[in-house]
């Protein structure tokens, strides 16, 4: 029985606040160098929003809503062509 069917019958009457982003998981190989870049990214934007709680995943999902921006893009491209 789903979450949503305990509800609907009323088995459950727990609120709670779903986060979107726990129904899909996917799969993300990154060599520790990688990481590391991904860490320091994170760790320069904490700096810069101290009272955001910045995760490797929050970065990585803002960076699909970038593709507008095609300056960013083209660095983007660059760097993927430099680094793998």
């Amino acid at each position: 029985m789903s979450r949503g069917d305990r509800v609907a019958k009323g088995v459950t009457r727990v609120v709670e606040k779903r986060n979107i982003t726990t129904g899909k998981q996917m799969n993300l190989r990154l060599t520790s160098l990688d990481e590391d870049a991904l860490s320091l990214l994170v760790e320069k934007i904490q700096t810069i929003m101290p009272r955001k709680n910045i995760s490797r995943s929050r970065v990585l999902r803002a960076v699909g809503y970038l593709n507008e921006d095609f300056d960013w893009v083209d660095k983007l491209i660059q760097s993927i062509i430099r680094n793998t």
